[in-house]
């Protein structure tokens, strides 16, 4: 009887161990399979994780919370929580030699570099690259490494190119990688060059990327390489190469990138096809920001070339309200960011006594803030004071070339008349002393030195004119040449007349032979006078 009661206490004890043990078991398989589809499927291993709860300790909460992070990164979603991850992250901060350890720093990582804190970022990416040398992941590896060059390539670019370059190394000695990644790993080596303003190096590893691009025969990333190509050709000021690779980009690309049709609209500025920049810009529907932001600066661009100064006002103010929007919209995720990070310590505070100090730093964010906004008002003010001097400038320098061109036509005009009175003069004092001798006129006679001199002021006067036109036309002879520069000058047929000793009739069919010489027979092509006025 006493054995009976014994057994009857024990049956139940082992089957409620039993099911708990399953239950231990079952939970950890479905964490390894959604680790083995984070790759592959990593909404099926969302999916998968969201089956069961999370609310447990030790071990199995920290893989967890990190595969869960993981897959939710490999879904495309930025690690802008922490509260999951922090949950990892105490667990195995403490456990380098744990084979998920440099997972967990990299992840961590990433997400303080989305926060802003750099200084935090690159000491976790830094462990988790040394983790993943050790452990042999080199995939963890490259991705620390390539992180650490998108923080250093502001502040340090040589050491962000170092970066990109091992990274690079680094997955082209995997065996089974992707053409995909091994193209991304080559741009990023371009863009750390681009930054340091190594624009040759830059282009040097963009034509590989953009070379592994086309033997993939990915559009996307034929697209993305070309785009890359195209940003450091503007910078190279090779406009008319970045416009061609901006074309490209957009006629490569599969979806809707407005980046790309932004550097597009760009190119055609920078090449002055002004109508096609404006044409771009209209296909491009967009609430950012950062985007409407550059869609309004490009048109304030457009209307300054255009000489369409009061539009161009309208443009930069439209711009610089989209600048005031996209720093406002980020003061106000900072704001809720700190706030909720110093609720969180606060709460933590109120038992460590940290709650006056916490409230100093509210104070502190608050001016912070308050100062980003000033700073941001008086650079805009600036600005728009800047563009209206600027405009002011310009149209007084417009003003003063017309006025220039204005008085230069006036005295051009009068040292021609000077030449032609001289020439008429000379013509009529011949013609006087025939008369008074009784003798039938006598062509004038104008000397190798009255022709030079002649030359030398229609080529002062004319902008090289007789050299023009030996160069536009090179049978015309020298008489040619002095037949031209005498209807260059203005001289009526009378007075040529008197200088060649031949009657007017004969100038004028001279100047409908001379046609031929200079191209313009035949057809409504108008008169040789007018050809040689305006060459």
């Amino acid at each position: 009887m006493k054995n009976l009661k014994i057994i009857t206490t024990l049956i139940p004890l082992g089957l409620l161990l039993f099911v708990l043990t399953n239950c231990g078991r079952n939970y950890s398989r479905t964490i390894d399979r959604a680790y083995g589809l984070v790759d592959t499927a990593p909404d099926s291993a969302l999916a998968l994780l969201s089956g069961i709860s999370h609310e447990r300790h030790g071990h199995e909460t920290a893989r967890y919370a990190l595969v869960y992070t993981i897959a939710q990164d490999k879904s495309g979603w930025d690690v802008d929580d922490d509260s999951l991850l922090h949950v990892a992250y105490a667990y195995y901060d403490g456990k380098p030699d744990d084979s998920l350890y440099a997972k967990c720093q990299y992840y961590m990582g990433k997400y303080y570099m989305l926060s802003d804190s750099s200084e935090k970022a690159i000491g976790c990416f830094q462990k988790s690259i040394k983790a993943a040398q050790t452990c042999g992941d080199q995939y963890t590896q490259c991705l620390g490494l390539e992180k650490l060059s998108k923080i250093k390539v502001n502040s340090e670019p040589l050491k962000a190119i170092a970066y990109a370059k091992e990274a690079d190394r680094t997955y082209a000695s995997i065996r089974n990688r992707k053409m995909s990644n091994s193209i991304y790993y080559k741009m990023n080596v371009s863009l750390t060059y681009m930054f340091a303003d190594s624009l040759e190096a830059a282009r040097k590893y963009g034509n590989e990327a953009l070379a592994m691009a086309v033997t993939s025969g990915d559009s996307n990333a034929i697209s993305n390489t070309c785009q890359n190509l195209s940003v450091i050709q503007r910078k190279e000021e090779n406009y008319q190469g970045a416009l061609e690779n901006a074309i490209k980009a957009c006629e490569f690309n599969s979806y809707v990138d407005n980046s790309k049709t932004l550097n597009l609209a760009w190119a055609y500025l920078n090449t002055g096809s002004i109508d096609q920049c404006k044409r771009v810009l209209k296909r491009i529907g967009t609430n950012d920001p950062a985007e409407r932001y550059l869609i309004y600066y490009l048109r304030h661009r457009a209307s300054m070339k255009e000489h369409n100064y009061g539009k161009a006002c309208e443009e930069a103010d439209s711009a610089y309200f989209y600048i005031e929007k996209m720093y406002g919209d980020q003061l106000v995720y900072k704001e809720k960011y700190y706030e909720s990070f110093v609720k969180s310590q606060y709460e933590k505070g109120i038992t460590e006594g940290r709650a006056r100090f916490l409230t100093r730093l509210l104070v502190l964010l608050a001016i912070l803030s308050f100062t980003m906004i000033a700073m941001i008002v008086y650079s805009y003010r600036q600005y728009k004071s800047r563009v209206k001097m600027k405009i002011q400038t310009q149209e007084k320098e417009k003003a003063m070339k017309e006025k220039m061109h204005k008085e230069e036509i006036r005295h051009k005009e009068i040292q021609i008349t000077t030449m032609r009175r001289y020439l008429l003069k000379k013509i009529d004092t011949a013609e006087k002393i025939d008369k008074l001798r009784g003798n039938r006129a006598k062509p004038v006679v104008l000397t190798d030195e009255d022709w030079e001199e002649i030359r030398l002021f229609v080529d002062n006067i004319e902008g090289d004119f007789v050299t023009r036109l030996q160069q536009s036309f090179p049978t015309l002879s020298n008489e040619d040449i002095k037949f031209m520069m005498l209807l260059r000058l203005g001289m009526s047929a009378k007075a040529m007349g008197l200088i060649y000793g031949i009657s007017e009739k004969s100038i004028r069919q001279r100047l409908f032979v001379y046609k031929a010489k200079v191209g313009i027979d035949g057809g409504n092509k108008g008169s040789l006078r007018d050809f040689i006025a305006i060459f």
